[in-house]
């Protein structure tokens, strides 16, 4: 015990220490007890870190720096409005038509798990496989009665959803604008001496870039690769699975193989145990491949190294602490707890090598 607080007096010695985990533990309070509230920051930072490279290039091409803020930020706009108003409807159709299947969805399971244990007898419990399928059924039902509720639901959340499409493009228009000048105003209030902090927020301030950017256009070539791969095929939820596939690749691991369940289950309804199946199923594999083998290590080559176990624990803190808002901002923030207890672990070696 007399160790650990010699330990910790040594620590809160150091003052640059000391307002450097001050400060992490501000930002965790701020966002544990205001995450709802600062969503819509939270999102408007995200995308002015996607978005300041393409203003940067336009003002390398000697476009004025406000004129290159109103270009990014209409196109992106239009952008957005193209998907609300040609890919949104497409996609709520396929939901519904999900929807309305269920029905035949659960008996199509039903005959497949009779086929099953028509076959294969002796290797399946009879009772287990019955006790299966009602618990299957019952799980899909319940699935397909929150959906249909979700409409009359959400109209209090769909109303804040108009509020942030207002807000958001508003704040990532000044964040744009006004980098610097936030920058400056915010560095008032820290401590004239604060090299710790500096070097903390240049390694996060790249890390954080680097990984929103990667994410966006990950998602995007894996959403459409999907998409497209399936639509060739004629598969009728083609748009759904590729939206779910791009959203996955925001949760590390756990993304996908929550993802592939949807995948094979909606494959298997629409094509059953055929040829076209099987390549279905490649084609999702070689996308998933491409994906791990090609994509993230060309995009994220400058990310921090987090080990696979660390990004786990992560996703599961954070997500716990802050729902969907905790999954999506995981990594940024195991990244930056991790470039803090590096720094710890460098000035506890320096201090245990200074003579008493």
């Amino acid at each position: 015990m007399q160790k650990i607080l010699t330990w910790f007096q040594g620590r809160m010695a150091d003052q640059q220490l000391v307002m450097l985990l001050a400060s992490l533990f501000a930002i965790f309070a701020l966002l544990l007890l205001f995450g709802d509230v600062l969503a819509p920051l939270v999102v408007a930072i995200a995308l002015a870190y996607v978005l300041d490279d393409i203003v940067e290039l336009l003002k390398r091409c000697r476009i004025p720096h406000i004129v290159a803020i109103m270009l990014v930020v209409s196109g992106a706009l239009l952008l957005v409005l193209f998907a609300l108003l040609a890919i949104l409807p497409l996609l709520t159709d396929q939901v519904g038509g999900l929807i309305a299947q269920v029905p035949q969805f659960v008996e199509f399971l039903r005959e497949s798990l009779q086929t099953l244990h028509a076959n294969y007898a002796s290797w399946v419990n009879p009772d287990y496989l019955q006790q299966m399928l009602a618990s299957a059924a019952s799980q899909i039902q319940e699935w397909s009665g929150r959906l249909l509720s979700f409409s009359i639901a959400s109209i209090p959340g769909m109303i804040t959803l108009l509020v942030y499409a207002v807000l958001v493009p508003v704040l990532v228009f000044f964040l744009l604008k006004d980098k610097g000048d936030i920058v400056q105003w915010a560095q008032r209030f820290l401590p004239q001496e604060r090299s710790l902090l500096q070097r903390v927020w240049s390694e996060v301030d790249i890390q954080i870039g680097n990984y929103i950017r990667g994410k966006v256009w990950e998602s995007v070539v894996v959403g459409l690769a999907m998409w497209l791969a399936y639509e060739v095929m004629g598969h009728d939820y083609a748009l759904l699975l590729g939206t779910l596939t791009g959203i996955s690749v925001w949760v590390p691991f756990l993304g996908a193989a929550v993802v592939t369940i949807p995948v094979v289950m909606l494959s298997l309804f629409q094509w059953g145990w055929s040829e076209m199946m099987f390549y279905g199923m490649l084609a999702y594999t070689l996308i998933q491949i491409v994906d791990a083998n090609i994509i993230v290590p060309w995009i994220f080559s400058e990310m921090v190294n987090l080990h696979p176990i660390a990004i786990i624990v992560a996703v599961l803190v954070f997500g716990s602490l802050w729902g969907v808002l905790g999954v999506f901002i995981a990594i940024p923030m195991a990244a930056l707890v991790q470039s803090v207890l590096t720094i710890i672990f460098e000035r506890k070696v320096v201090t245990d090598t200074l003579p008493d």
